[in-house]
């Protein structure tokens, strides 16, 4: 398998699109779900907004920040884990450092990762987080992270604006998260129009492993009238 690239100061959303139309033939429309993720993400303050871990697949694509995917139990978490575990599906998976706007464009840097690789870091990795942080207009609170709540407006603290899990060990996120900023940065830089070129081959090839497949599953043919196989 060839090595991954980094793709450096990119058009974020462009680039994407360029990638999931390489993969993913059903639920496109999701990419404009990751687009509004990015976006959010790109207008935040906090810097651990700014790291974000992006596949597609071919019926969909998802967008999670990088902390969220390696706390235990979380959403993010599972959902990385679920297509290496019960799929055979080709997955394209990159890490997205958000690096800022240029004429209106969201930029930033984008990372090619071995999927079943990293698959294998987030199970080996992962982090207890036994507690939720639930984030309002004017405040926050914690509680258990199994305990229900729904999301209305509390009435000292106002609106409920977003949940985010809370690792048992903070500086044990953080360590972690450098570690894999500076495996990251050891990439080659890419050339991102070669690199879409080569997607397609492996998607071609991709879909005719699939077809070969499906024909050894027929021992006879299987047209309407049982003349050849189809």
């Amino acid at each position: 398998m060839p090595e991954q690239s980094k793709f450096e100061n990119v058009d974020l959303f462009a680039s994407l699109e360029a990638i999931m139309k390489q993969n993913t033939g059903f639920y496109q429309s999701d990419l404009d779900i990751d687009k509004e993720i990015i976006a959010k993400a790109a207008a935040s303050p906090h810097r651990e907004d700014k790291t974000l871990l992006w596949f597609c697949r071919p019926s969909g694509t998802h967008c999670f920040r990088e902390r969220d995917v390696f706390l235990k139990d979380t959403a993010p978490h599972n959902t990385w884990r679920f297509y290496m575990e019960q799929t055979s599906d080709r997955v394209l998976a990159y890490a997205i450092e958000l690096t800022g706007k240029e004429r209106g464009k969201i930029k930033g840097n984008l990372y090619e990762l071995d999927y079943a690789k990293h698959y294998e870091r987030v199970k080996e990795k992962e982090l207890p987080a036994d507690t939720v942080k639930l984030i309002y207009e004017h405040g926050e609170r914690v509680q258990e992270a199994g305990r229900y709540f729904d999301g209305t407006p509390d009435p000292q603290l106002g609106k409920f604006e977003r949940f985010e899990a809370v690792p048992n060990d903070p500086d044990a996120l953080q360590s972690l998260l450098q570690e894999e900023r500076r495996s990251r940065e050891q990439l080659p830089p890419g050339d991102f129009k070669a690199h879409i070129a080569a997607l397609r081959d492996g998607l071609i090839e991709t879909e005719a492993r699939r077809i070969v497949r499906e024909m050894k599953r027929h021992d006879t043919p299987n047209s309407p009238n049982k003349t050849h196989f189809m």
